[in-house]
Parts: structure tokens; sequence; C-alpha cells
């Protein structure tokens, strides 16, 4: 299926032709192909491995609530508890939850195909062979992660919003870098880590089965690239001068500034009618905290780690009110990711199989008693549907 069989969603934002950005650097051959980094081509590995297909693992004839697609928690809406929500009649309530809805999947939608286009930078522009090949699997987890947004956007939820101007920004500034680490501060250490923490959320407290599902996967795929760059720029960063590093720094801090104050739904709530009163309800919100906690725990550590973690991004870290989270014990919160993702695709993965089952089960009794074929002919369970095809759920992505 291609988004030629989909339904057009409604368009909220003027997103017609296209978003072209200069893109700089050499594009890089490596003729030694001998030098091997074990940890990367054991996440190479994993990449390889661990490509899933959504047309088979996901149940997309599911109905979704068409006012609430994702089944998103009001506790996630942004204007949640505020006086004007308390104000809203249950109709307007539902369709709030609605563009919420579309809002959200919308960044995700748009934030993916940036990565993808930085992941294909990645690719030609750093200078080792493992580092290629890994990036060369991310690129396909990105275009899948398109795919899949861009198919509940319109199969489900019927409506698109634009991207949001401060990762717009913060991924032009990127791919017109020429240093193939900008991309990866980028994509893999600031959006990627957000991605991580929303996804793992969604994946437990989303209440539709589909897109709770979705998110599951897509977390997976998420650790896998977090991973990747941290092991690339944690053995990059002391080889660079301390110019060099201010540099870096400088992005780190911006790009730590737009994810904190600028990535904001006023979107939604111009598009409404709801004006400055909602605006400034949503920015001061309990969600809009809590994303914030959630976002940083995972990209403040992750600077450390890193070695991007000098007096000048701690001073901008603690006006943030973050630098706190430079004490998360991260082996332990790796293990945790780890296990939910484990525990919420074991869970889906048995659903599935179930409903295979259930399948064949429903194909024999509606066979007349005097058909010459035995039962089995509709082949063995392990061709039956998604999961024997997929292959077995292997786990999620081990510390680096």
């Amino acid at each position: 299926m291609t988004t030629a069989d989909y339904t057009r969603p409604e368009v909220l934002t003027d997103l017609a032709g296209q978003w072209a950005v200069p893109v700089h650097g050499n594009a890089v051959i490596q003729w030694d192909y001998d030098q091997r980094n074990d940890k990367l081509v054991r996440l190479y590995k994993q990449g390889k491995q661990r490509q899933w297909d959504m047309d088979e693992r996901l149940d997309w004839d599911h109905e979704v609530d068409p006012d609430d697609p994702l089944g998103l928690p009001d506790e996630f809406i942004s204007i949640a508890g505020s006086k004007l929500w308390d104000r809203l009649p249950e109709s307007e309530r539902r369709v709030v939850r609605r563009h919420s809805s579309g809002w959200l999947y919308s960044q995700f939608l748009h934030s993916e195909q940036a990565a993808l286009i930085a992941v294909g930078k990645i690719l030609l522009t750093v200078e080792d062979l493992d580092s290629k090949l890994y990036a060369a699997t991310q690129l396909m987890d990105e275009a899948r992660h398109v795919e899949g947004f861009n198919r509940f956007l319109h199969t489900k939820i019927g409506l698109r919003y634009g991207l949001s101007p401060s990762i717009s920004a913060m991924f032009e500034h990127a791919m017109r870098e020429p240093r193939w680490d900008f991309g990866v501060l980028a994509a893999h250490i600031l959006v990627e880590n957000m991605g991580l923490a929303t996804f793992g959320v969604h994946r437990e407290r989303l209440k539709d089965p589909l897109a709770r599902a979705f998110s599951a996967y897509v977390a997976r795929d998420e650790a896998r690239h977090v991973a990747f760059g941290r092991l690339l720029l944690r053995a990059y960063y002391p080889q660079l001068s301390e110019a060099e590093l201010r540099e870096r720094e400088d992005f780190v801090v911006e790009g730590c500034w737009a994810l904190r104050d600028r990535y904001v739904d006023d979107e939604i709530w111009n598009t409404l009618g709801y004006g400055e009163e909602a605006i400034k309800a949503s920015r001061r919100s309990p969600a809009k905290r809590e994303f914030r906690r959630l976002v940083f725990m995972r990209i403040v550590p992750g600077l450390k780690e890193i070695g991007m973690f000098g007096p000048r991004v701690q001073e901008a870290l603690a006006k943030m009110g973050v630098l706190g989270f430079q004490e998360v014990d991260e082996e332990a919160l790796r293990a945790l990711d780890d296990k939910a993702a484990v525990d919420a695709l074991t869970q889906h993965e048995m659903e599935l199989r179930r409903r295979d089952i259930q399948q064949v089960v429903d194909l024999g009794s509606a066979r007349p008693l005097d058909d010459a074929g035995p039962l089995d002919d509709a082949g063995p369970l392990d061709d039956a549907g998604p999961l024997g095809s997929a292959g077995p759920l292997d786990g999620a992505v081990p510390a680096p």
C-alpha cells in the first residue's frame, strides 16, 4: 500500500511544494574494509535482525475512536486542567482531542522524514565503514516510521499540521553544516531522545491498541538510534579542539532551549480559534512540565556521556532547571526501557498469534465435512500471519 491509496487528510498548514535546504559536506568512500568496531558491528546486526513490516505486525483494520484516535489521556492535552478546559463542553473537548492527536503525530511524521534525510547525510559523510553500514539500517527504520505516521494521519486521524519551527530550524542548521557530527547531535542526541521518551510513555499510556502497538515498535527502533549516536560521538569528541567543541556546545544549548521553550502547539489553538488564553494555558500547563521532565531526563545524561558537558552547557541546563537530571542512572533507565519494550511487544505479538490461530480455527470450522482436504492444508501456524513471518522477538537494545 502507498500513500496514493489513502484519503488525503485535512491539511491545516500551508505545506505546498517542498522544504529545500542546501546540503554541505563531502561524500566519503572508505577503502579500509578491515577496521572493526565490535559495538557498532553488534548494533548493525541488531538493526538487520529487528526490521519489521507494519503491514504484518499492525492491525490496520482496527477502527479507532474518530474523536480520540490515539486514546490520548486528557492529562497529555496541554490545556487540560485549565479554566478554559473546564469551560469546554464535551463536544469541543472531542475536537481538541482529535486535533491534539493530529498535531502530535504530524510532528513525528515531519521529524522522521527530517531524520531520514539527516541519516542519509551521515551515511555519506561519516568516515568509518561500520557507521555507514549501521546508518543504512537506520534509513530503513526512518522510512518505515514515515510510512506509519503518514498512514495513521491519513486513515485514522484525518488531519495534518506543519512541523514546529523549533525542530525545523534545528534540522536546517544540521543539514547546512558540512561536519557530519552536527546531524548526529540533532537527530540522535536531541530529537531521537525526545522521541524515545514520548514513545515509551505512549507504549504504556495510550488507550488505542493500534497506536499503543505502533509506539512500542517505534520505541524499540529509537533506542537503537540513540545508542548509535552515543557510540559515534563519545569516541569522536575527545579528538576535537576546544574551539571545535565550543561550536558544538553552542548548537546543543540552542537546541535544548528550543525543545524546552519553543516546541509548542500554538497551531492547534490558533486553528480552533481559542487564541491567547489557550496558548498561555498550554505553555504553563502540567502536561508541558511533564513533557520537559521526560525529554531532559534522557537528553542530559546523554550529553554527559558523549562529553558535551562543559561549564557552558551545564550553566545553560541549570538555567533551564534540568541540570539535576545528570544524576539519572542511565543503566537502570535503559534496563527499564528494555524490559518494557519486551513486555509490550511480547503481549502484542501473543495477541497476533491468538488472532492467527483463531483465523485457522474459523477456516476449519467453515469447511464442509466432506471437503477432501485436511484442515492443515491451511499451512503451519508459523506461516499463518504476522508473528511467524516476522521472526522471533529478540528483545530491546542492550546498553552499548
